[in-house]
């Protein structure tokens, strides 16, 4: 069928309908066809222009959550035209690729964040999931989706060997890979005394609700953050913590792809400046500017 004959909301239900059982992130591309159906509801597939792309990046907060929203409709558009329901699939302008934040906190900010979340008694659950994202590094999702029993349909953790498995053997691979790393003694000690005091499935699960993990801690985040004078940040802001002040430390680059399960260019990129190393030999020779090398 044409463009101009289908609509927009019928090829994104299809998408959603024929990927769910199988797509490594289902809930993320649910959320991004419901805020792309509350625009593009009565279009057709083809007013899908740069036009009515630009203006859909104004209806949402910022460019590169559109821009991920866009991408699962130009991928619906193109799932539609390979089953033969489009013919021919419209190009989907996408708005240029934002400059990475990476947003950390000190180790005393930290410190001081960590301590406003246990304080208080409704937020210590958060205080134990903020301290498994500063040790590991992990996106929030993979520590709050971790369990304490060996599962293939998602992360666990190993106590006995002391490893963390940020994925089961059975999921989806994605371009952002989850693999295993060791865990420091001083979170496996943390770990343990929690699994002795708390009966659940979930490393952490809420007091009120057992039984299920805790998958968003943003509004704790934000009101102990407001209590220890530390600047406002999101969870994903521990993740850049923990890199961050691991290059720091001095942990080589190589060894940070490998424990935080990242790619080394990106490393490289958004936390090398980081590193006492950087730029160490570079600095070395500009000292010697003119001088012969024997």
């Amino acid at each position: 069928m044409a463009p101009d004959d289908v609509s927009v909301s019928v090829v994104l239900a299809r998408y959603i309908e024929d990927l769910r059982a199988d797509m490594a992130a289902p809930e993320r591309q649910a959320y991004a066809v419901k805020q792309l159906v509350l625009f593009w509801s009565g279009k057709s597939c083809g007013q899908v222009s740069e036009k009515t792309c630009q203006a859909y990046v104004r209806t949402r907060q910022t460019a590169s959550t559109a821009r991920r929203e866009l991408s699962v409709l130009r991928a619906a558009l193109n799932k539609a035209h390979r089953d033969r329901l489009l013919v021919g699939a419209p190009a989907v302008w996408l708005p240029p690729t934002g400059k990475p934040r990476t947003e950390w906190l000190t180790r005393d900010e930290f410190a001081r964040l960590l301590w406003a979340l246990w304080r208080n008694k409704r937020s210590r659950h958060a205080a134990r999931l903020a301290l498994c994202q500063f040790y590991t590094g992990s996106r929030p999702r993979t520590v709050a989706k971790s369990t304490w029993e060996r599962r293939t349909d998602g992360p666990w953790v190993d106590l006995a060997r002391g490893i963390w498995w940020r994925a089961g053997e059975d999921e989806a691979q994605t371009v952002k890979a989850r693999r295993p790393h060791a865990i420091p003694g001083r979170l496996l000690a943390h770990l343990e005394r929690w699994k002795r005091l708390h009966d659940g499935r979930f490393i952490v699960e809420h007091p009120r609700h057992p039984g299920k993990p805790v998958l968003d801690i943003g509004k704790a985040l934000e009101g102990a953050a407001k209590r220890a004078g530390v600047k406002r940040i999101t969870p994903h802001t521990l993740k850049h913590t923990a890199i961050t002040l691991a290059i720091q430390s001095g942990m080589s680059a190589e060894d940070a792809a490998d424990y935080f399960s990242t790619s080394i260019e990106t490393i490289q990129s958004n936390y090398w400046h980081h590193s006492p190393e950087h730029q160490k030999r570079a600095v070395t020779r500009m000292l010697s500017l003119g001088k012969k090398v024997g």
